[in-house]
């Protein structure tokens, strides 16, 4: 069964997520869990080999304080600064995600912040125990939005991304795949309310938060349109999508 997420925009037009449950959660952790593993240990096969048998010494040497710390800020940067990295810098996705098709994003529908998912990750520690995430799971279980103790504190939702890699590939071609994608009137009026708002800048109404919500909203719908630049701004991605909406 489905679950959606609805949230509500500065204009009372309602955009859909589906959260995504502890199943799918669990495969894109077992996958991250996975890299995590082999970066560490190649990293201690690197160190082992660039430092011989003093690794060994250390290891097994009575004053191995130092040593120990090391390898403590080692696993922790690995396992909290693996998705910290990733998810901000892969605008909610990390690697495990993206194959599986999920993504963070904050309870208002924004992409995530910096520091969202900072508080998301440290926090992280605290959903993996007793072990395997136990109270993490229990926590998914009981909030209403599938939230982990991470998310509660980052006031974040994890979604599942739709796969639509293709629904523009004819765009060019024809002038009516917008009905084929699924936008909806509302949604295609919203979008033309925000074209007349940002040809005004000064307009008192004008919302950022609004233009946010609507890239992050259809660019899980649709995904990437053709002939945008590599590095795109939110903008630009609604302005085309307005142009392709415009030949219908």
């Amino acid at each position: 069964m489905r679950n959606i997420y609805k949230v509500q925009t500065p204009e009372n037009i309602t955009l859909d997520f589906e959260l995504a449950g502890v199943g799918s959660r669990g495969v894109a952790l077992a996958i991250d869990t996975f890299i995590q593993n082999a970066i560490l240990i190649v990293t201690i096969l690197i160190v082992a080999l660039i430092s011989g048998n003093e690794v060994v010494d250390l290891w097994y040497a009575k004053d191995n304080t130092l040593y120990i710390v090391i390898a403590l800020l080692l696993i922790f940067i690995t396992q909290s600064g693996y998705f910290i990295l990733l998810e901000f810098f892969m605008k909610g996705s990390t690697i495990g995600k993206k194959i599986v098709g999920l993504k963070v994003i904050m309870a208002n529908g924004e992409p995530i912040s910096f520091t969202a998912t900072l508080i998301r990750n440290l926090i992280r520690i605290g959903d993996m125990l007793p072990g395997i995430y136990g109270v993490g799971i229990l926590s998914v279980f009981l909030s209403q939005r599938f939230m982990r103790i991470g998310d509660l504190a980052a006031n974040t939702v994890v979604v599942k991304v739709k796969n639509n890699k293709n629904a523009f590939s004819d765009f060019n071609n024809t002038y009516n795949e917008h009905q084929n994608i699924g936008i909806t009137p509302k949604e295609e009026s919203l979008l033309t309310e925000y074209g007349n708002r940002i040809k005004n800048i000064k307009n008192p109404i004008y919302s950022r938060t609004l233009e946010n919500q609507l890239y992050f909203h259809f660019y899980n719908k649709i995904g990437p349109l053709p002939n945008l630049p590599d590095r795109f701004t939110k903008r630009m991605y609604l302005n085309r999508l307005l142009e392709y909406l415009s030949k219908g």
